[in-house]
């Protein structure tokens, strides 16, 4: 489960979800990962580097993405 923590003066404010009610344990066990916060001004840049997007003069790329992916063919 992902829940977006809300930074306030006082701390790190977690919403309580519904399945947050459902617990009977007195104690949980929460990983926390911090996150940057990318400009906007970076543009693709990141997801560039995430999913290794590159230039290409294809223009049937998005309806044949299975087949230029995965060497899929149609039947």
């Amino acid at each position: 489960m992902k829940v977006d923590a809300i930074k306030r003066q006082d701390g790190l404010y977690i919403p309580m979800l519904d399945v947050f009610k459902t617990i009977k344990q007195d104690k949980i066990w929460v990983e926390i990962e911090i996150l940057e916060a990318v400009e906007e001004s970076d543009g693709y840049t990141l997801l560039d580097q995430l999913v290794g997007l590159c230039q290409t003069d294809r223009t049937d790329a998005s309806v044949k993405h299975d087949t230029i992916i995965y060497g899929r063919r149609d039947e």
